[in-house]
Formats: C-alpha cells, structure tokens, sequence
C-alpha cells in the first residue's frame, strides 16, 4: 500500500508541476495584459478574490467532513463516503446562493463595494463583472465536491490534468481579448467561467467511470442530514471558527483597501495577493495528498505510523515552500518591475513581505492538518482568536500612518506568531525539544538558504527591470537556478530528504 501511495504522490507532483508552469506563464501573459489599465485591474481583482473568498463559504462542514470521508474509504464504505459528500455539499451550496444574491444586488450597486466608482467610467465594467461572479458561484460547490471524490483517494492528479487543460484555454484566450487595440475583460471574465464550468462537468464523467459517482448521483445526495450533522458539528463549528476566523484575518484586506483607499490601491496591493495566492495553491496541492494520509493512519489508530510521516513531511516540504519564498524575496524589485512595470513601484515591498509570510507554510500546513485530523478543538480555536485580533488591531493603529501597506506588515506579522505556535503543537506531538528539532529540521536548510542570499541578493541589483516577458524570464530563471542550488545542497545536508528521494527512486523508477 505504501508503494501504491507513494507512486500517486508522484503522479500528484508531476502534474502539480505543469500546473506550475502553468501558473507561471499566466504571470508572464495575463497579469501584464490585464493590469495595463490598473483601475479595472483592481475591479477584475475584487472579482477574482470573491471567487477565492467563496473556498471558505461552507461553515467548516467541508474541511471536517473531508476527514470523515477519508475515514470511510480506508474502511471502504462507498455509501457513508457519497452521504457525506451530499451533506457537507449542501451546506456549502446554501451559502453560495446567498452568496450569489449579494453578489447579483451588488452588480446594480457597485459603489457600496468600490470607493468612488460612480464617478469612474469603470461602472458598466464592474456591474457586468459582479452579474457574471453572481451566475457561475455555484461552480464552487462542483469544484469542492470534485476535490473531495479525487482527494481521498489520493488521485488528485486526475482532476489536476483536467484542470490544466482548463488553465491552457484560458491562457491563449488572452490573446484574443486582449489582442492589440483590445482589452475585452468582461468577454474574458465570462469565457474563463464557462471554460471552467464545462472541466468541471467532464470530471464529474472522470469520476463516474472510475468510482461510479457520477452527477446525478450525487445532487441526489445533496441533502441536509440530522445524523451526520450531529455526528460532524463538533469538528464543523470548530473549523467554521477557523473559517470565520481566517475570512477576517485574510479575505477581507482587499475589500477593506477598495472602500478605504480605491481600486487603485487595490491595483498595487493585489500584485502582491497574486504572489501569495500563487504560492497558496502550490502549496494546498502539495499538501493535500498528505492531508488524506493523515486521516487514514488516524482511522486505523496507526499513531507511530503518522508521527514518522509528519516528521517525513517536515523536512521533504521545506525545500519546495522555503526556497522559492526566499527566490521571490530577494528578488521582488527586478521581478515586479520586469512583470507589470515600475509604474507599480509600491507592489515591490508588498510583494516582498506577504510572500513571506509563507515562510513557516512547511510547519503550519501539516500542523494545521494533524489538528483537524486528531480533532484538537481547543488549538483551533485559540488560533481562530489569535490571527484575527493581532492583524486587524494592528492594521487600525497603522494605517493612519502608512496606509495600505499596513496591511501586509500585520499579514506577515501574523503569520509569523501563528507559525510559532504551529511549531510548538508540532514539538509536542513529535515529542521532541526544541534543539533537536532545529538540528533535525532547520539545520541542514541553513547552507542552503545562506546560499542562496549570497547568490541572489547581489545579484538583484545587476538584473534588467524593464517590463518584458524576456527580462522576467530572466529573473524567474535567476531565482530558479538559485532554488536548485539549493536543493542540490539540502540534499547532502538533510538525512531524512536524501533517504526519501532515494526511497523514490528505487520504488517508482527502478521498479517502474
């Protein structure tokens, strides 16, 4: 069984890794085209964060009945597996019908969301955006229900190849609505949608021929349950805390800057929300495989057997979330400037410090996981209290001062003390001290990051910041090829690393 995981791990990552240069070439191709007109750009940016902003709408039910789900198919019940799913679906579906009808009342009265745009020839724009955001939201509950089904199998590749094909219609579109002369973000916003929804119906005929679950089937399971309610409310209303929680703390800041300081505002601020939310799900689907894993060891009481997958994961994560933070980080000035030009000189250290405040993702994504899964209810919550408080108190009593940009200090901020407290949850259930997670964990990470400043970071001043896709390639290339430096290093100096690459290789490649 080990095996069998191991090689959709794999499968996971490769394609996780087209989806990466996916995303890469929509930075390189969509961004610049889209925000060559920055006040629409910030209007096309609301939309795109309600659409993130819907992930969270379904008051914790999906992230615990997720768990519940895992639970069922290691014990191979199909018919608890599907009753879940229809339950925790149509929860979600609930909030997205309201959701849909703020969203619809909003398309007639744009100027309660955005800062002046009455007075702004972007009206028409932003109704017809917001009508467009208000029809296809119940595409969410589809995509979650899809994510589910693959998820706990750990045959999430197959909805990510779906999913890329997706990404490569909606990449080459742009060269048909924004074509030069052009700049048709309404058409687009409406084409991405359409495209989205028809990926989303052929994996559902994915998921029919190979599980049986098929469309039909299951909206006729999307139905609210007392007994599973009763069964799932306890870990639900702690996650939905969390959910609630994570809203304020995390997807409000751009609604807050457009009422509070303009789409302009929100133009500069959402090149470094693209960066973050880039890395975000990167890291949800490297993460996420593990997440079922979690589940199952804990279905099967095997505790020795997660706590020796935790510590695996630890320190095989580090490399893909750390490296690659520090690449950007360094390199924020050549990078949002060869990207979207030096017209956006005030995204560079908003950019610089949200994709920083990912640093400590190793820790807090598996962390987080194995509270869910283990069900420690009073960690969430504390949590849940903590970020929230600590980002939006700090935020009102900086932003007098330096505007906008407080919200990305108190976004790192809190990021950084949330990521303590994930490290000593993880300290206690690894039952391990401090220094011996820092010699077995942090330690052989330190020459490969140490490396990687010393390459990069003079290195920054000597790269083209020209706008051009040329000059970008050059500098993601500059921050790649010190990412692999360092990769190559970690290797030699992390143990458990080496062991797992090389325990990859003689199951998945010598053995074929």
């Amino acid at each position: 069984m080990l095996q069998s995981y191991t090689k959709n791990y794999i499968r996971i990552y490769f394609w996780q890794i087209l989806s990466i240069v996916l995303n890469l070439l929509s930075l390189f191709i969509v961004i610049p085209q889209l925000s060559s007109q920055p006040g629409v750009y910030g209007i096309y940016s609301i939309c795109v964060s309600a659409i993130i902003f819907l992930s969270y709408a379904d008051l914790g039910f999906l992230s615990a009945g997720y768990k519940y789900a895992s639970e069922a198919y290691a014990k191979r019940d199909r018919e608890r597996e599907v009753d879940i799913l229809g339950f925790i679906c149509f929860i979600l579906f609930c909030l997205v019908l309201i959701f849909s009808g703020v969203m619809l009342l909003l398309s007639f009265h744009p100027e309660w969301l955005i800062k002046g745009i009455n007075k702004d020839s972007n009206l028409i724009v932003a109704q017809r955006l917001l009508l467009i955001l208000a029809i296809f939201s119940p595409n969410v509950v589809l995509q979650r229900a899809l994510q589910v089904i693959f998820g706990v199998r750990l045959e999430d590749y197959i909805y990510q190849i779906v999913l890329i094909a997706v990404s490569i219609c909606k990449i080459l579109s742009v060269f048909y609505f924004f074509r030069p002369g052009h700049y048709d973000i309404v058409p687009y916003f409406l084409f991405t949608q359409i495209v989205t929804t028809t990926g989303l119906l052929y994996a559902f005929y994915l998921t029919t021929k190979r599980y049986g679950i098929s469309l039909m089937s299951f909206l006729k399971r999307l139905r609210f349950s007392p007994v599973l309610f009763k069964e799932i409310k306890a870990l639900a209303l702690s996650t939905f805390f969390i959910t609630l929680s994570w809203i304020i703390y995390y997807e409000l800041d751009i609604y807050a800057i457009a009422r509070l300081s303009g789409a302009q505002a929100v133009a500069y601020y959402s090149i470094g929300l693209t960066c973050l939310s880039f890395f975000r799900s990167i890291f949800g689907t490297l993460f996420n495989p593990f997440s079922a894993r979690f589940n199952h060891f804990v279905a099967l009481n095997d505790e020795k057997g997660l706590r020796s997958l935790y510590k695996t994961v630890l320190c095989v994560m580090l490399p893909p979330v750390v490296f690659p933070i520090i690449a950007i980080a360094s390199l924020s000035k050549p990078f949002v400037f060869s990207w979207v030009g030096s017209n956006f000189s005030d995204s560079v250290q908003i950019v610089r410090l949200l994709v920083l405040s990912n640093i400590l993702a190793f820790i807090s994504y598996p962390s987080g996981m194995l509270m869910v899964a283990n069900k420690n209810i009073k960690a969430l919550y504390f949590l849940a209290i903590l970020q929230p408080v600590l980002f939006w108190g700090g935020i009102s009593l900086l932003f007098p001062f330096i505007g906008y940009l407080a919200f990305s200090y108190f976004t790192l901020l809190s990021f950084m003390v949330s990521g303590a407290i994930y490290l000593w949850i993880s300290l206690k259930f690894l039952r391990m001290n401090l220094l011996n997670f820092l010699g077995t964990v942090i330690r052989p990470a330190v020459l490969p990051v140490l490396a990687m400043l010393l390459i990069l970071i003079p290195l920054s001043a000597y790269l083209p910041q020209e706008k051009s896709k040329l000059n970008l390639l050059l500098t993601v290339f500059a921050g790649g090829t010190a990412a692999l430096i360092a990769l190559v290093i970690y290797y030699f100096t992390s143990t458990i690393f080496c062991d797992y690459i090389k325990n990859i290789y003689y199951k998945f490649v010598r053995k074929g």
